[in-house]
């Protein structure tokens, strides 16, 4: 955890009328944001207002995104006069595993490393009481835009190869400073790639947008579900976020990581550990420069296929595995014969 104290202003700022009215609202039968998702549960999910002050200090002012385990929100201290973005997960969570490598990473007395500026940062945590449990919230520092969005704004939705050299220096210090921390992140893809903001002047737009051009929003009995803003802006680094599939360790077994993204070792359930963090930067690369993935997800319903058809693909871009890699899982000999020859379609 971040342990940096900020002096208190002298006087608290008084919360910020919303709008009640004037806004777009949602048939109710139209599903909208984390609504659809496949597994969605709506009192999973603490029903978080615009307007709302949290813990008399946080007024959220704005949504800014939604998971499958957490919805996102601007917030304005009131307090310290400043924005921070509070994270609300939802109270099923049966272990909160991005909290506990956020303390991780905290006691790992690497502040002065030069990728921490690329990872971001966890302010601190606190915990509120919903109508159906308790909800763990994060206190981070907002950031901007993600690299995914950027991207869909350029010239053929590819960037130019100086620009992604950048990117990938960027990404790989961070991703140095999590290795060094005894963390692999898993889930690095350019949605989980944020551009961190210079100028708090934005913050400040997207509080005035909700105020005088309110979000559309749906009502299901008591329950509001807001239309969440685009953070737009930002021209500071690359800073990787959402830490909640990181493993903590050198060695791990079990699925991880996207699809499109997995390395060969996780989808032949071998052991792995921080090196599948290098081939994700590696189909990231390609995702950055080309229009159309590496990786292809070719069937959704039959699992075997599909990691057929990924070895395979794997196996025509790259050769044949080496025959250490090979011995190193039964699983193997379904798709590679003695002589590495690929045979499983």
């Amino acid at each position: 955890m971040d342990s940096r104290k900020f002096s208190r202003p002298a006087t608290t700022l008084q919360p910020h009328e919303f709008p009640s009215s004037g806004f777009e609202i949602i048939d109710p039968r139209q599903k909208v944001e984390e609504e659809r998702l496949p597994f969605y549960k709506q009192d999973d999910y603490y029903p978080m207002r615009i307007g709302d002050v949290i813990k008399n200090r946080y007024q959220i002012v704005a949504k800014l995104g939604y998971g499958t385990s957490s919805t996102v929100w601007l917030s304005h201290d009131l307090s310290e006069q400043r924005y921070w973005v509070l994270k609300v997960h939802i109270h099923t969570l049966k272990e909160n595993q991005e909290l506990k490598v956020y303390r991780h990473i905290a006691g790992s007395s690497l502040d002065d490393h030069p990728g921490r500026e690329y990872v971001r940062r966890f302010q601190d945590s606190f915990k509120l009481k919903g109508p159906c449990g308790e909800h763990d919230v994060f206190v981070m520092m907002p950031l901007g835009m993600s690299l995914r969005t950027l991207q869909e704004m350029q010239k053929g939705a590819v960037f130019q190869q100086n620009l992604v050299v950048r990117a990938l220096d960027q990404v790989l210090l961070g991703l140095n400073f999590l290795h060094e921390a005894n963390v692999t992140h898993t889930d690095l893809h350019a949605d989980n790639l944020l551009v961190a903001i210079t100028d708090d002047s934005v913050l400040s737009m997207v509080e005035e947008n909700e105020i005088h051009n309110p979000s559309a929003r749906k009502q299901t009995g008591n329950v509001i579900t807001h239309v969440s803003q685009y953070m737009l802006g930002g021209a500071g680094p690359l800073t990787i976020c959402d830490l909640g599939q990181a493993r903590i360790g050198s060695e791990h077994r079990g699925n991880a990581m996207p699809i499109p993204y997995r390395a060969p070792e996780v989808i032949l359930n071998m052991t792995w550990g921080k090196a599948v963090d290098a081939w994700s930067v590696g189909v990231l690369a390609w995702d950055l420069l080309e229009k159309g993935s590496l990786f292809r997800i070719y069937n959704d319903g039959c699992k075997e296929q599909n990691d057929s058809h990924h070895l395979a693909a794997m196996t025509a871009l790259l050769g044949p595995p080496p025959p250490e890699f090979l011995r190193s899982s039964a699983e193997t000999r379904k798709y590679w014969n003695n002589d590495a020859i690929f045979f499983s379609f």
